[in-house]
């Protein structure tokens, strides 16, 4: 026999915490009444509709008479102690009585735990007709069980099996405990034979007389109708308390309005409200909204676990996607409870109810629906679910019901104060609209970066006029379409399927990426009506038909800007008001500002607002314009200026080094031309070819940098598929005869890019050139190439490397991810940003053996940048090793393979 429910907390109705202390006293009483010297008392525990033995108590000291063991036909000794004082009428042994013998204190009685007997133990349990306490439950009837050879030949075929008992009973009293009527029997919703409990009593003497008498059996019944009366009492009174709790709670709960308006603050009260209250598992807060006319999920827990996206995201839906839930809260408004895992055509007739974000519900064991009603309506529901049996009683029930009633008129007082709030709100933004203009006037003239003016600029002009967007364009440098620089808004814009098949929109993730989708946003320019009508002059409005047009002709951008925040089909007629903005006969850029819903115009007042915030606009961003040149032409000249001395120092370091060594081997050579012999001039011929090579390097290397013109000159490539393994075989294959270290490569032979073959094995080349350099003798070099797609890219490359257009245009582009990576002696985080610019070595590499012009990962970088990739140090650390990372556009392998197969070919 285990133990199958836990008689603790408010999760049931039934009986859910009797003390120990009154059941050990009621036991006491009936000993004492009857002469026993053991009493055990086994109560209904309706979670699991069982008899549970919740105390079992005896004398103490009683000496034990029989062999722990009971076997059939053993006898009890003689031992016995009279105990026959009766229960008095009001429940209590009264010390003032005249008793008829001494009443035993509780100190004179001991507990029976398991390890000392098997037989009627603590927490064990009975179903109806086992044993005989299932038998007496089963009759209703109390009866009086001889001796224990009887007990067990009845309830178990006159075998002791595997129980152990210290004390062998000698006859035993079973009376079943019936509820007593009380108010129920008053109300007329007692049932017939409803049993509270049964209690055994036994002694365990065989004296002469000794034994129950069978006139005790009637008398045990009327005994334990006042043991009944005291349970059901113990009962009212911790049903009283846990009213009292629950009022206490209620009051709580009713208090979070008027002295908080906020939704969470109520939602999280209610939700400690239902932990403390009942078992639950998982809950769900549902509320409908009648001006959208839509349902949002607003909390849920699932499993113990609360759903934080729904705080941030609510999950909405229309009537007609939830069409269970509509009916049972908003047609038929009444209180729906069953359990899942029991009423499978239940589950299935409201498995709408059972899903979503709180989780799958079907194999919980209750599932409860609370509608939120007010007056005449709903509006919304409450859900809830256990894992617990029959966890929500009547009582629970009716308690929920309150607190949802409260939490009903709370919400609703937050709506009628949030709108009460926003209307005077909008008063006092009417009344600081002036102060707003001047404000305004003031944020714009008196910033002097283009990107914070612009932001300022369209921020104001919707806070002015109360819009939710608001845009800035700008004619490109072809003067063909108009790129759009600021815009207010577009974090709020709801997206929705258009039915253009065009892709939505991503969300931005930093402001760089942010600024890069908004000038994804460009419409056509020259020759279109808008060309037309900014010549015409003066502001005008754009209707839903001409914007319909621009939308045909945009790009995707533009398409999706257009569709998506002004020709929404929720709000039909909607226009754009246009104002151009010139400076003197300059289009300096348009504003663009959608009228609001169920407005086709804007009021005199309003446009004339905007016409003199974008002349002064315009004056402020011509002077910033200008402000930016003569920083970028500063910020140039001093950059120049440093480039100029890194030069200098650069190259007077590294070409005193060659020309120092040709000098000095042909001044040997000079001095000993008599006695030299010709090993020696073949080693000093030898050391003068490499210093001179050396040279050469430098120079070609200055000439090819020189060559390749300012960043942004087109260099000319012959552009075709290269194999990788193959280019990276070649390059490795010229080092090895010179380096020292182990080359290690790891390329898949289908791996193909797009690009100049002899530039991409001259890129190879020096990367691993620049490793081996600065890599001590006996080290290994890793070359690894693998393919990948662009958007892979977003998490390795560094911020100024990345193109945030091209990745959400292109992001699905194939490439192939090549590294190099050296055991050497790494670069200081300070210089790893310097490294590829012109001329630039990092500081200890002038004072290493290692000579170079700075100008290897200048070549290299733009080598890749024209053959459309990146290049950049994705890793180094000191005395540790450096990686060098590039990608370029993957291709299939190429049908004739033939020249490419080796990278080869020859450039005119």
């Amino acid at each position: 026999m285990s133990s199958t429910s836990t008689w603790s907390g408010p999760e049931s109705y039934a009986d859910d915490g009797y003390p120990v202390s009154l059941l050990k006293y009621l036991l006491q009483q009936m000993m004492a009444q009857f002469a026993a010297q053991g009493a055990c008392l086994a109560l209904l525990d309706e979670s699991i509709n069982q008899m549970r033995i919740l105390a079992h108590v005896r004398q103490r000291d009683l000496q034990a008479v029989h062999p722990p063991l009971a076997l059939p036909g053993t006898r009890p000794g003689s031992i016995r102690r009279r105990m026959t004082v009766h229960l008095e009428h009001d429940g209590a042994a009264s010390p003032n009585r005249r008793q008829r013998s001494v009443l035993p204190s509780l100190d004179d009685l001991e507990d029976v735990t398991p390890q000392q007997s098997s037989l009627f133990a603590v927490d064990s349990t009975y179903p109806k007709g086992q044993d005989v306490i299932g038998f007496a439950w089963q009759k209703n009837d109390a009866f009086i069980v001889k001796s224990h050879e009887e007990y067990l030949e009845i309830f178990h075929s006159g075998q002791a099996d595997a129980m152990y008992i210290d004390m062998l009973p000698s006859s035993y009293l079973i009376v079943p405990i019936e509820e007593p009527p009380l108010l129920a029997e008053v109300h007329g919703q007692r049932q017939s034979g409803s049993l509270l409990g049964v209690m055994v009593l036994y002694q365990v003497t065989s004296s002469i007389g000794s034994g129950f008498q069978p006139r005790q059996r009637q008398e045990a019944l009327q005994a334990v109708e006042r043991v009944a009366l005291y349970l059901q009492n113990d009962r009212l009174q911790r049903s009283q308390h846990r009213t009292w709790e629950y009022l206490q709670l209620l009051q709580e709960v009713s208090t979070a309005f008027p002295t908080t308006v906020n939704l969470p603050d109520l939602v999280e009260k209610m939700y400690r409200f239902i932990k403390q209250v009942v078992n639950v598992s998982s809950i769900m807060l549902t509320l409908y909204d009648r001006d959208t006319e839509r349902i949002y999920d607003i909390f849920a827990v699932s499993h113990d676990k609360q759903v934080l996206v729904l705080s941030d995201q609510p999950i909405v839906s229309t009537k007609e996607e939830r069409p269970v839930w509509w009916q049972v809260t908003q047609q038929e408004k009444h209180t729906l409870q069953f359990s899942p895992s029991h009423d499978p055509e239940e589950a299935e007739l409201y498995h709408e109810l059972l899903g979503g974000a709180w989780g799958d519900q079907r194999q919980a064991e209750v599932f409860l629906l609370l509608p939120m009603k007010m007056f005449s309506r709903s509006v919304g529901s409450l859900r809830l679910s256990s894992q617990r049996v029959r966890a929500y009683g009547p009582e629970e029930v009716e308690v929920l019901e309150t607190m949802v009633q409260i939490v009903t008129v709370g919400i609703e007082n937050v709506k009628l104060y949030e709108r009460d709030r926003q209307l005077l709100h909008e008063a006092k933004q009417r009344e600081a609209q002036l102060a707003g203009i001047n404000s305004a006037l003031q944020s714009v003239s008196a910033v002097l970066n283009v990107d914070e003016l612009l932001s300022s600029f369209v921020d104001s002009v919707a806070d002015l006029i109360h819009v939710d967007l608001s845009v800035f364009f700008q004619l490109s440098q072809n003067k063909e379409e108009l790129v759009a620089q600021a815009l207010h808004g577009l974090s709020s814009a709801t997206m929705q399927d258009d039915g253009s098949d065009l892709p939505a929109l991503a969300p931005p993730r930093n402001k760089a990426e942010h600024e890069a989708l908004i000038r994804m946003i460009r419409l056509p320019f020259k020759d279109t009506f808008l060309e037309q009508m900014v010549n015409e002059g003066g502001f005008f409005y754009l209707e839903a038909t001409q914007l319909d047009d621009l939308a045909q002709k945009c790009d995707e951008g533009g398409a999706i800007f257009l569709r998506e925040t002004i020709l929404q089909p929720s709000i039909p007629g909607r226009q754009m008001l246009m104002i151009p903005m010139t400076y003197q006969t300059e289009l300096v850029g348009l504003l663009g500002v959608p009228t609001p819903k169920g407005v086709r115009f804007f009021r005199p007042k309003e446009v004339g607002t905007l016409l003199a915030i974008c002349a002064q606009t315009t004056s402020a961003i011509r002077n910033a314009n200008l402000f930016g040149q003569r920083e970028e032409a500063y910020a140039e000249l001093q950059r120049m200026d440093k480039l100029k001395d890194e030069f200098l120092v650069t190259a007077s370091h590294e070409l005193r080094t060659p020309l120092s060594a040709i000098i000095g081997y042909t001044s040997l050579l000079r001095r000993q031309s008599s006695r030299i012999s010709p090993p020696q001039i073949l080693r000093f011929a030898t050391k003068i070819g490499g210093a001179a090579q050396q040279l050469l390097d430098l120079v070609s290397n200055m000439t090819v940098a020189a060559q390749m013109g300012a960043l942004d000159k087109r260099l000319d490539l012959t552009i075709a598929p290269v194999q990788v393994l193959s280019a990276a075989e070649i390059a490795a294959s010229m080092l090895s005869m010179s380096a020292e270290q182990k080359i290690n490569h790891n390329v898949d032979p289908e791996l193909w890019v797009n690009g100049d073959a002899l530039y991409f094995r001259q890129i190879i080349t020096n990367l691993l050139e620049n490793a081996a350099k600065y890599s001590p003798s006996e080290s290994q070099i890793t070359f690894s190439a693998e393919a990948k797609t662009l958007i892979e890219m977003q998490n390795l490359l560094p911020e100024d490397q990345i193109d945030h257009a091209a990745m959400v245009e292109q992001e699905g582009m194939p490439i192939v991810l090549i590294r190099v990576q050296d055991q050497g002696e790494g670069i200081l985080p300070e210089d790893e940003s310097r490294i590829f610019e012109k001329f630039v070595r990092a500081p200890r590499s002038l004072t290493t053996p290692v000579r170079g012009s700075g100008l290897g990962l200048y070549i290299c970088r733009r080598y890749v940048e024209a053959m459309g990739g990146r290049l950049w140090l994705e890793q180094s650390i000191p005395n540790k090793g450096s990686t060098f990372t590039f990608y370029l556009p993957r291709v299939e392998s190429p049908i004739e393979t033939g020249e490419y197969e080796t990278g080869e070919h020859q450039k005119s």
